[in-house]
């Protein structure tokens, strides 16, 4: 019984393997020039793009560098509270957040 279930299985799988060997019979490999060209234009395309992403790179760059010496410039006392407004800011969430924590864990 065991023997003709295995037999069986090996048939189907035998019969499909067939068919789909016999659906990738017709496709031929690319040429080598073919195959050098595309690689030679992926390349290009990956050289550009890389080149296109630095240079948004360094647009942000500079937008964010002159804002700061602007801001700066500008009003140097605005500057010097938010440059100190904002790690306090950071500090304070943190203690705040390992204080629920704390809480947190003595309820448990």
């Amino acid at each position: 019984m065991k023997k003709e279930n295995n037999e069986e299985l090996l048939r189907m799988l035998s019969s499909d393997l067939a068919r789909l060997d016999a659906q990738y019979d017709d496709i031929s490999p690319p040429s080598l020039p073919g195959l050098e060209q595309l690689i030679a234009d992926e390349a290009l395309r990956r050289q550009r793009q890389s080149r296109r992403e630095f240079q948004r790179f360094l647009l942000v760059g500079l937008f964010l560098v002159s804002v700061v010496l602007f801001s700066l410039g500008f009003a140097p006392v605005t500057y010097w509270i938010l440059q100190a407004a904002f790690p306090v800011a950071a500090l304070g969430g943190l203690t705040v957040m390992r204080f629920r924590l704390r809480r947190e864990d003595t309820e448990e």
